[in-house]
């Protein structure tokens, strides 16, 4: 009986953790409302006084207005100035990849704490087919997670080194249609491997030593 118990916790609890994990990674966003999009505007909108924050006002309040509350994906590829482009009052120097490290030290805290990450990123790129230095694919759990980082004054402060960096810069904004979010394909691995451990438990129990 007490080996039952313990087959069973060793499933449910794995389970638990992935049911609270998949919550705050996917399932605890709720869509933007027209007020939410109002007030996170209105905030962007003042930080747009401050150095380096820069943001395409009319193309974003779109984007936060077609909110759908499902993850969305940022693919981007940057070509960095060779010496940082720095207001001369900035008190910041260096290379434009050391100027794009300054900003991305910042945005990975700041992703983590909305469960957002980087999926990919490489500094090799063909150059005999492109011309460009580095490519970064980023997942954000929810438009309400990216607007939320968007709005905070540390992003504001930390997109100084990210302008300074860039020479040129391209975004897409896509979603993960054809291939399944990787939470799903987490949670399936982790619910089949709790199953294995209960299956093995129970045939072990029965084979006793003769």
């Amino acid at each position: 009986m007490m080996r039952y118990k313990l087959l069973t916790m060793s499933v449910l609890i794995p389970i638990g953790i992935i049911i609270v994990f998949m919550r705050w990674y996917q399932w605890g966003t709720q869509t933007l409302s027209p007020s939410d999009v109002d007030a996170y505007m209105a905030v962007i909108e003042a930080q747009t006084q401050k150095p380096g924050a820069k943001h395409d006002l009319p193309a974003l309040r779109k984007f936060l207005s077609e909110d759908d509350g499902k993850p969305v994906y940022t693919v981007n590829l940057y070509k960095f100035h060779d010496a940082a482009e720095y207001p001369d009052a900035s008190g910041f120097s260096g290379t434009g990849k050391q100027a794009y490290d300054r900003f991305s030290n910042v945005m990975i805290s700041l992703m983590a704490k909305r469960g957002s990450h980087p999926v990919f990123g490489s500094n090799w790129v063909d150059q005999a087919n492109s011309d460009w230095d580095r490519i970064v694919i980023v997942r954000y759990r929810s438009r309400r997670d990216l607007v939320d980082l968007f709005a905070t004054d540390d992003f504001a402060e930390a997109s100084l080194h990210k302008w300074a960096s860039l020479r040129e810069h391209e975004r897409m904004l896509v979603q993960a249609l054809h291939i399944p979010d990787g939470i799903y394909i987490i949670a399936m691995i982790s619910i089949f491997i709790g199953i294995a451990i209960n299956l093995i438990g129970r045939f072990g129990s029965r084979v006793r030593p003769t």
